[in-house]
This record gives C-alpha cells, structure tokens and sequence, in this order.
C-alpha cells in the first residue's frame, strides 16, 4: 500500500510539473507578435521633383584588378539582407536565446537516472559484528531513478527572463537588419557620389585640356602670352590630379560596399544608373512629435531595451527565490540486485562451505522533502541583481534619449540638404552660362585665360556642389527613415521605383 500511495503521489507531481511546463511554453513569444499591425505611411505624395536629378556618366571608370561589376539599389538592399556577417550572427544570437529558454523549460521536468553497477570484493572485509573474514562476491545492480528538484518561483522567472530575452534577440535582429540596410543604401550613395565627382573631375580635365589647346594656338598665330600657355598647362597637370584622388576615392567606396554586401573586394562595383533623382522617403508637413511617437512605436532596438529591462527584473525574481523560496524533492527509483558469493553456504554433511548465486530481486525505494538554504551570500546577490536591473533601467533612458537626438538631426539635416539642392541646382546652371559666355569672350579676345580658368573651376565646383546636395539628401532620407523604425526593403524598393519613374520624366521633360 504504502509503495502504491508513493507511485500516486509521483504520478501526479509529474502530471503537474508537466501541464505547467505546457503552459510556459505555449506562452513562449513568437517573433512580431508586439509589434504593431499596420505601420504609419510617411511616404510622400511624389517620390521625386522635376529638376532634382543628378547625371551620372561611368564610361570613364575602369575596373581595379579583375572586373567591373554594375550594380543597383534593389541589388543592394538584397544582397545586404542576405549575406551580412552582422545579420546571421544575430540571427545565431536568437537561436541561442531560444535554447536557453528550451532549458528554463526543461527544468521544470524530472530528471531520469538510469544506474548499472557493478561490485566485485575479494579478500578481507569487516563483518558487521567487528570481526575481520574471508569474502568473495560480485554484486551487480541495476535502476532507473526519477528525481524532481524544484524551486517554483526561481524556475518560473528564469523561464519569464529567457522568453524576454528570446523576443530581445527577435527584436536585435530586426534591428540589425534595419542597420544593415541603412548603412548599405548610404555607402551605395557614397559610391553614386564617387562616380559623380569622378564624371565632373573629368569634364574639368577636358575643358582644361581644351583650353590649353586654344592657348597654343594663340601663341602659334601670334596673339597669346607664354604665361597663359604655363597657366593653363599647370591647371591640366592639377585636374589630372584631382582625377587620380576622385578615382582613388571611388574605388575606396566599392571596397567599404563589398564588405558590407560580403562580395570579392576585388570586384569594382560601379552604379548601374546614369541618372539619380532626389528621392523623398518622408512626408515633410510630419512635425517632429510626430516623427518621435512613430520612433518609439516602431523602432525595434527600443522594443529590444525594453524587453531586457523586464529580463533583469525576472533575474532579480530569480534571485530573491533562489536566496529564501522553498526547493521540493521528489525522488523514486525502482530497480533490483543480484550476486554471486565464494564459500558462505555450509553443505549438507557440514564439512565446508559452498558458493551461493542469488537470484534477481526488485527494489523500489520512493522519498520526498521540502528545505530552504538561507545563507548571508544571498543579500550580496540579490545587491547585484538589483543594481544590474537599474542598470538596464538607465541604458533604457539613454537610448530614448539617443533615438530622440537621431530623429532630430536626421529630419534638420533631411531640410537643410533638401534646400540646398534647389540651390546648387541655380548654381550650376549659372556657372555653366558664365563659362559658355567667358569661353565665346575668349574666343573674340575680350576675355583673358585667367577669367576662363576661373569660370572652369566655378563650373566644377557647382557640379561637384550639386552632386553633393542630390547625394546628401537621398542619404538624409535614408538616415531618417532609419531613425523612426520604418526602414525595410519594401520603404527602399517602393521608393526606387518612385524615383525611377520621377527621372524618367525629368527626361522626357528635358
């Protein structure tokens, strides 16, 4: 009876410990289920505005060792998502946090010992009397044991902290994604803005060339200055210069893209568009409130911080548990011993004694406790846990803090670039005049080559201003939509289309 009592109270503490472990489990967080529905559609009426597009020209870039490789942003933003080092270790990094909680879970069961030993004793034992004697035996035993040793309330915050950190390493992946996508599109506009300067360093070589060549004519039908020959020669020498380092500089921003995009670096990626367009991401009439609460409702390294705070709050559940809550046993092993002993059975004339072998008996042995382990270690440890969870508390503020401060500098820098484009753009175009107009002076000799360099290198610069004004803003965009959490390969795939289709008007309008 008694035997029959201990398998009923064991019984029913697995069917427990197994329905509770169930009904964690099942409350194990699944990836995007407390991120919201329907994001917030910041996008603007028209992607782009006629006259906001930068002509690029690659006939000029040549390949660094092995190839030339043509790429665009929708290539970019797939390959970026696919193959970062960034991104599968974060994706490595949730399925570690997903089987430290399989094992918070897994500490709620039982534990199954199976046991087989085996005893062999030769020679001089001590009796249980005192007495020394003679024994030989061998003794082999076999059981299955099942233990349970539980404190509920640390087991329960354990498993609580795990899924928290689960949906933490859920959300850190998202962000990295978001990250990843980011600092690819700008490094792509970095290398757009490469070729860009790379393009107006060589139409500057060519009007220097140009000009050096008119200048010697003048000097052969007898009506230039040697100097003005020297000037314009030196002028070539140095836009030749600049050409090399604009070179230089754009083979440098492959590079830095083939990382991130784990390609061969000694591939030369060059963009595959000869026209970009100033592309808006984010509706401008959003006030900057607006722009913070769409930050903090769907910025997913925010959620993660989050989420880690209610983590070192569960380990402090933990600990205080761990220091004063209760520990239940419940054990039971059911198993069973035979043996073979030398000389321990006397015969039946009484002269000796003879070996016995015993035949295989069962044992069932079942017990159950409760204890608490009270130590002063334990206030030390629920000190530290504590100033850990204030810890996780202050890096929360921090990050708010630092979203807030991203939010602002990207949308300020998201109207200052955007202004300057419509400038540049006036530059250009009265640069270009100024220079068609000094040249033709020059030509009918009311003009000197000093007022042509000058206008030449006005020109350039307007170029290379306005590329800059294009490329930043695009960048901006992309830094801003970053900063509220909205970045994603549908926000940047949508938008270049958009854009596409904004510069082939200009096109045709032009």
């Amino acid at each position: 009876m008694a035997q029959e009592r201990m398998s009923v109270r064991f019984s029913a503490a697995t069917a427990w410990c197994a329905t509770a472990a169930m009904a964690l489990a099942g409350c194990a967080p699944k990836k995007g289920t407390d991120v919201l529905s329907q994001r917030p559609d910041v996008r603007p009426a028209h992607a782009s505005e006629p006259g906001e597009v930068l002509e690029l020209g690659a006939s000029h870039i040549q390949p660094m060792y092995t190839e030339l490789v043509a790429i665009d942003l929708p290539t970019v933003v797939h390959a970026a998502t696919a193959q970062n080092f960034d991104i599968r270790r974060a994706r490595e990094a949730v399925k570690a946090s997903r089987g430290k909680l399989e094992s918070a879970v897994g500490a709620i069961f039982p534990a199954f010992v199976p046991t087989a030993l085996f005893n062999h004793v030769e020679g001089t034992v001590r009796a249980t009397e005192g007495n020394l004697v003679g024994v030989g035996f061998n003794t082999f035993q076999g059981s299955l044991a099942v233990q349970w040793v539980i404190n509920p309330g640390r087991v329960i915050n354990d498993i609580i902290a795990a899924r928290k950190r689960l949906a933490a390493s859920e959300h850190q992946e998202d962000a990295m994604v978001c990250d990843t996508l980011r600092r690819a599109v700008v490094q792509y506009y970095d290398l757009v803005l490469a070729q860009a300067r790379v393009s107006a360093t060589h139409q500057s070589v060519a009007e220097a060339m140009e000009l050096s060549r008119i200048t010697d004519l003048r000097i052969e039908s007898g009506v230039g200055v040697q100097a003005d020959a020297l000037r314009a020669e030196a002028r070539l020498a140095g836009r030749r210069q600049d050409l090399v380092s604009a070179m230089k500089t754009f083979y440098d921003a492959s590079i830095v893209l083939t990382v991130t995009l784990h390609l061969d670096a000694s591939v030369t990626l060059a963009p595959k568009i000869d026209r970009l367009p100033a592309v808006h991401l984010v509706r401008d009439d959003l006030s900057i409130d607006e722009l913070l609460d769409i930050a903090v409702a769907n910025r997913p390294d925010l959620e993660q911080i989050r989420l880690l705070v209610e983590a070192a709050i569960a380990d402090k559940g933990a600990t205080w548990w761990g220091a004063f809550g209760p520990q239940f046993s419940v054990g039971y092993d059911y198993g069973g011993i035979t043996g073979h002993a030398n000389n321990i059975r006397p015969v039946r004339n009484g002269r000796g004694f003879e070996d016995q072998t015993f035949s295989f008996s069962d044992q069932q042995r079942g017990g159950a406790s409760t204890e608490w382990r009270l130590s002063v270690a334990a206030f030390g440890n629920l000190k530290t846990a504590g100033a850990i969870a204030q810890g996780a508390v202050i890096e929360s503020e921090r990050k708010i803090d630092v979203v807030r401060s991203e939010v602002v500098m990207t949308a300020q820098a998201s109207r200052a670039n955007h202004e300057l484009v419509g400038l540049a753009r006036h530059q250009i175009d009265a640069a270009a005049e100024a220079l068609r107009l000094i040249e033709a002076n020059l030509q009918a000799g009311t003009m000197t080559t000093l007022d042509v360099l000058q206008a030449q290198d006005a020109a350039t610069q307007a170029r290379l201003r306005h590329a800059e004004a294009v490329v930043h803003y695009n960048q901006s965009q992309i830094e801003l939509l970053a900063a509220i959490g909205l970045i994603d390969e549908n926000a940047l795939l949508g938008a270049t289309d958009a854009g596409a289709q904004g510069a082939a008007q200009s096109a045709d309008a032009g």
